[in-house]
């Protein structure tokens, strides 16, 4: 797998493959300073190129940060609790955000390299770099904040505990690697120091071809990747699939192997709640518990977090790392709370599955009048040892029923009623399993909404944020065999079953 120094060690090589050319073309002020443009620009190209193929995962990651920073901001007691409501705002707004954000970081990069407006392009790369820096700051510090803490509530803050962190990952580099917080958090403060150099000295800057050439340039690049995000966003599924659930990846193995990972514990973060003072008390020997023999329960000592290695597997004796994806949540129920991933997930025959994460469409709430009938039961004696009951009425009265009814938007029914549906029925008579999987919070209104859009195939729910990694689409149709993913198709895009029928027969 790729890892940090690798990309870095290949930023620089390119970055100075680029400074011989640009010294070769006489056009640098200082190799030191051209060398910083072209390793930063290229850096900032790749790392919004990664996150351009899947815009979609970067607007999740943002509202993940969004609504850290509400929670946040809401449990102050001054001027800045104001702030919350913005948040709310900026997530429902989260994907014109990640592509706007996408498009800075990758003009950004190509401004550095040829040199565009010098000034500018210095104070931009620095608000960029300050921006990320207060992500990742976020991200890593929120590890010595405990649950019960606020960010801002300095003297609450403890020993580093992984589990804190109200955000796993910065998403710096989309899903293509996953940077350790920490490691992400101090990258950042590193290209601070080119960010504040490039501002004290942007007239060291090189500047290639002419003011027109740069112009162009910089706008071709706006354009294109304008365009490739809105692509991979609103047009179709991403260009290139880092997800656990890509293309060929066996769901199946991959589950069964995440849940065979193992963890040790190495010790724990221990509270004194008499003095409230916390420690971190690392064992002697992994998975030993010692702790309760020096700092016992009769001294007022709990144990607030445990400390734990990552995950790994024991392949010939040897402690081997595992990194547990969102294929460890793969879980599926049926309506009456069956559980039904297995079934899934062993299905030996090809199967559909539709995946709605969000049933666009608005709740209503009707009300209509029925007949209420009151009954009784009059004794009626026969003989002196027996009787028997006779019912009898003894009200009609008119009774309110209000009802919820779900009422899907014409665009998205459309969906369901021209690509879907039609889809869905020849893959039945053909033998396929059908289904569909939408969200625990949509469940409720899945069967009116079946009725309403002539869906004839199962619903069944998940977790939305599963869902959301399985596939950019919603709806999306995913062809499954043996645990396997076979194919996966967006909503605008999807085949006849005669074409799917001779691919995967």
């Amino acid at each position: 797998m790729t890892s940090l120094p690798t990309l870095l060690i290949s930023f620089a090589i390119v970055g100075a493959i680029l400074t011989a050319w640009t010294v070769w073309k006489k056009k640098t002020n200082s190799t030191f300073w051209t060398f910083l443009q072209h390793f930063c620009g290229v850096w900032f190209i790749f790392s919004g190129l990664v996150k351009a193929v899947d815009p979609i995962g970067t607007a999740y990651k943002m509202v993940d940060y969004f609504g850290a920073f509400e929670t946040t901001f809401a449990g102050l007691d001054n001027f800045f609790k104001g702030m919350a409501t913005l948040f709310p705002w900026l997530a429902k707004s989260s994907e014109g955000f990640s592509i706007a954000m996408i498009v800075f970081e990758i003009v950004i990069g190509a401004m550095l390299m040829v040199g565009y407006s010098r000034k500018w392009t210095a104070w931009l790369f620095f608000l960029l770099v300050f921006f990320f820096t207060i992500l990742t700051g976020f991200t890593f510090l929120t590890g010595y904040v405990p649950t019960d803490a606020n960010f801002f509530d300095f003297a609450k803050w403890g020993p580093y505990v992984k589990e804190h962190m109200r955000v796993t990952d910065c998403g710096c580099f989309g899903d293509f690697i996953k940077l350790d917080p920490k490691i992400s958090f101090f990258k950042d403060l590193g290209l601070m120091v080119p960010a504040l150099l490039f501002i004290w000295r942007s007239r060291n800057m090189h500047q290639l071809w002419t003011p027109r050439v740069r112009n162009t340039i910089v706008g071709l690049v706006t354009a294109a990747t304008l365009l490739l995000c809105v692509r991979n966003t609103y047009w179709d599924l991403p260009m290139v699939d880092f997800r656990p659930f890509k293309i060929g990846s066996n769901v199946r193995a991959q589950k069964e192997l995440e849940a065979s990972a193992k963890i040790d514990i190495l010790g724990w973060v221990l509270e004194d709640t008499i003095n409230h003072v916390k420690i971190k008390y690392m064992e002697p020997e992994p998975g030993k518990i010692t702790y309760y023999k020096e700092y016992t329960a009769a001294k007022g000592w709990k144990v607030r977090e445990q400390i734990k290695t990552d995950f790994y597997i024991l392949k010939d004796s040897v402690k081997v790392p595992i990194t547990k994806t969102k294929v460890s949540e793969f879980a599926v129920e049926s309506a009456d709370n069956g559980e039904v991933t297995e079934d899934l997930l062993n299905e030996k025959n090809y199967s559909l599955m539709i995946v709605a994460y969000h049933l666009e469409g608005e709740k209503n709430t009707v009300s209509y009048t029925v007949q209420d009938t009151t009954w009784t039961n009059d004794t009626i004696a026969i003989t002196a040892d027996s009787f028997r009951l006779q019912p009898r009425v003894v009200s009609v009265e008119p009774k309110s029923i209000t009802k919820t009814v779900f009422i899907p938007t014409p665009e998205y029914a459309a969906f369901f009623e021209k690509g879907i549906n039609p889809l869905a029925e020849a893959a039945q008579k053909a033998g396929w399993k059908v289904y569909c999987i939408t969200t625990f919070g949509d469940s409720e209104v899945s069967a009116d909404f079946a009725k309403k859009v002539g869906a004839k195939y199962p619903f069944y729910r998940a977790d939305d944020k599963l869902l959301k990694t399985i596939i950019r689409a919603n709806p999306g149709v995913v062809v499954w065999k043996d645990g396997v993913v076979l194919d996966m198709y967006h909503h605008k895009h999807l085949p006849t079953f005669e074409a799917l029928g001779s691919k995967w027969k």
